[in-house]
Order: C-alpha cells, then sequence, then structure tokens
C-alpha cells in the first residue's frame, strides 16, 4: 500500500487536491484534523489516500486509449477504401472517409457510424463537387441529432400549486459529477426562477458530500438535511416541507455493486421523487456507461444528465448509452461552473461537438474533373 498525504486549511481543499491527483475514486483511508500540531499553529486538515491502485489504472487507460486509437486506424482505413470504390467522386470520398474517421475516433457504435455514413451518401447524391463540403456536415449533424433521444426537462413551480416540494434525485456511478449537478441545478432555480430551493444530502458515504452541499446551501440561501438511508432521506424531506422543490444527492455506487444499487432506490422511493435524473459522464468509457445504463433501471429514471462533455474523448459512447437506457437526455454539464456549466440537452448542439467543424474538401485536379464529368456521363 502507498499512502500519501495531503494538508490544506479545510478537509474540502485537502479531499480535492488528491482527487486531482490520483482520479476521483482513490481509497481515503483518513481524513479530518491533521494530527500532532501545536495549540497556537493555524488550523489544518489532512488527507490520507491508498495511491498504490492510481499508477496501474493510468497505465490501463493509456493501454485502452493505444488499442482504441489502432482500431479505429484500421476501421478507418477500410472504411476509407470502401468509400473510394464507391460512386462519389474523389474529393468527396476523401471527406467522406475522414468523417467516418471521426466518428469512430469519438467511439460512435460501428453500426452507428455506418448508418450515418448511409445517411450522408444518400444526401450527396448528385451534388456538385463544390457544395459538398457544407451538405455533408449538415447531414452528419442531422443523422447524428437524430441518434440521441432528448426531452425537455421538467421546471419545478412553485410548491403552492402542488401542494409539496417537486423532488429531484440525482443517481449515478461513483465520481459522475451528482453533487456538482445537484448544486448546479440548486443555483440556476434559486437564482434565475426564485424559487425555494432545499437539499437533501443522502450521500453521507463519501467523505465531504455533506459539507460540500452545505457550502453551496449557505451560498444560494438554501437549507441543506443530512440523511443516512431511506427512512432518514424521507426525513429530512419532511422538514423541508415549505420549499418549492428539493433536490436529492444519493450515493455513487460502483456499476456492479447490484445490492447497494438497490439501496440508492430505496431512498429514490422514499422521497417518492418527482423526477429520477440518472447521471452518465463523458469521460467514462463505452463498456462502464453501457453497464451503468443497465444497472441503474433499478432506480427507474425518467431522465439522463450527460456531465463532463467537456472530458470526453468519445462523445458517441453517451449516445449509445441514452439509447441503452431507453430514457431522453435532459441536461448536458460542459465544466465546473456553478452553475454556468450547465446546459438544457439539445440533440443539434451535441452532434456539433460530436462531428465537429465542417471539413474542407481538396479542389480537384483537372484529372479528378474529367473523372468526374465522365461518371456523370
Amino acid at each position: 500500500m502507498t499512502r500519501v498525504r495531503y494538508i490544506a486549511d479545510t478537509l474540502a481543499e485537502a479531499i480535492s487536491a488528491a482527487r486531482r491527483a490520483h482520479g476521483m475514486e482513490v481509497p481515503v483511508l483518513q481524513a479530518g484534523p491533521r494530527r500532532g500540531v501545536g495549540l497556537r499553529a493555524r488550523p489544518a486538515f489532512e488527507v490520507v489516500v491508498d495511491a498504490s491502485g492510481s499508477s496501474v489504472r493510468a497505465r490501463r487507460a493509456a493501454r485502452e486509449a493505444l488499442a482504441r486509437a489502432v482500431v479505429a486506424a484500421r476501421l478507418a482505413h477500410a472504411e476509407a477504401e470502401a468509400v473510394v470504390r464507391s460512386q462519389l467522386g474523389p474529393a468527396t470520398s476523401a471527406a467522406v472517409a475522414r468523417l467516418g474517421a471521426r466518428l469512430r475516433a469519438q467511439a460512435l457504435a460501428p453500426e452507428l457510424v455506418q448508418w450515418v455514413i448511409a445517411r450522408v451518401e444518400d444526401r450527396l447524391d448528385g451534388a456538385r463537387a463544390e457544395e459538398a463540403a457544407a451538405l455533408m456536415h449538415a447531414a452528419a449533424v442531422q443523422a447524428v441529432g437524430e441518434l440521441l433521444p432528448v426531452d425537455v426537462p421538467v421546471d419545478p413551480a412553485p410548491v403552492g400549486s402542488l401542494g409539496r416540494p417537486w423532488v429531484v434525485a440525482l443517481a449515478g456511478p461513483t465520481g459522475v459529477g451528482k453533487t456538482t449537478t445537484l448544486a448546479k441545478l440548486a443555483a440556476s432555480w434559486r437564482v434565475d426562477r426564485r424559487l425555494r430551493v432545499g437539499i437533501v444530502a443522502a450521500d453521507a458515504f463519501r467523505v465531504g458530500a455533506v459539507e460540500q452541499l452545505r457550502t453551496y446551501g449557505s451560498i444560494i440561501d438554501a437549507p441543506v438535511q443530512a440523511a443516512h438511508g431511506p427512512a432518514s432521506a424521507a426525513e429530512a424531506l419532511a422538514r423541508l416541507a415549505d420549499c418549492d422543490v428539493v433536490l436529492v444527492d444519493t450515493p455513487g455506487r460502483g456499476h456492479r455493486d447490484a445490492l447497494r444499487i438497490g439501496e440508492v432506490a430505496e431512498t429514490v422511493r422514499a422521497v417518492r421523487a418527482d423526477e429520477s435524473l440518472l447521471v452518465l459522464p463523458g469521460s467514462a468509457s463505452a463498456g462502464m456507461l453501457s453497464e451503468s445504463a443497465d444497472a441503474f433501471r433499478a432506480v427507474a429514471p425518467t431522465r439522463v444528465v450527460l456531465s463532463k462533455l467537456d472530458e470526453s474523448e468519445g462523445l458517441g459512447a453517451l449516445v449509445s448509452a441514452v439509447r441503452r437506457s431507453d430514457r431522453p437526455a435532459a441536461w448536458f454539464t460542459t465544466g465546473q461552473g456553478v452553475p454556468d456549466d450547465l446546459e438544457r440537452a439539445d440533440a443539434r448542439t451535441f452532434a456539433e461537438r460530436l462531428v465537429g467543424p465542417p471539413p474542407s474538401v481538396t479542389p480537384m485536379t483537372a484529372t479528378d474533373a474529367s473523372m468526374e464529368a465522365g461518371r456523370r456521363g
């Protein structure tokens, strides 16, 4: 075991430093006031983590990234040869091949890549070479956008129209950004809508989680109630009965830990959540996202939040995960800013991020032009 100690003025700062260095899932061995500090010394807090697995995870991630790159390159080469053999002109064929490579590099599933490319080729059939680039990009964005189910999120209303608070629970695997997403929603509804917002901090297992939410709550004037389990969460909700909306932060659970995910589902049922948001991160692998979409069906999510889009190297994996969950995306998060980095889900915006900027098409040579003319006959 490799123990690493982090010392800071506050416990939250020490935890943040440890996670920045070793990842969100680094095991915390000890957390609290710094030991052996004299009475006259400045108060400090320390966190001790087990960093022995961080380098192993880093090497594994690097190997996986290299393997994905090799596979993507081989698929792109094969796809390029297939496109060149198609009825498109040389320059346009090359642009379509580059588009296919981009989609694969973004971890879009092979069958979905083929579907998008087919839609693009249909759109380009008969198009002039000078307009092909713009048409290809527009067709790709439209096709990818059609693959991502989205829905308008429900906006809470003042409690007077409902008779009780609107309850929104957030659930998902460990380290996906649930607490930060909750803070963004809370700040948006409190500041922009002027609603009375309450928070139930039901994640008592993660060190510093309750303190983090209390800090957010004090900034936006939102009361925070801590809870330990389903019954305690229901009691905490009752103490927030005068709020318009109450957000519930549930414990993060490993996507293969069915028993503990079941406990999260019990908490969601105990607070009678009107909206249950499954948070899936853009920073996760396609396999982890797929397994999470299956495992968290137990929570009965109503919509999906796609978090950490700014950290994603493969947005296409999120498309498959949302489709697998059979629930639409409602929110995007694109950074750590509260509440600025929060967006209502928009399929076209997502597709533009995934597809990237319009490609440039290499000007046709005289030989290419004659070949194109001959093809059109």
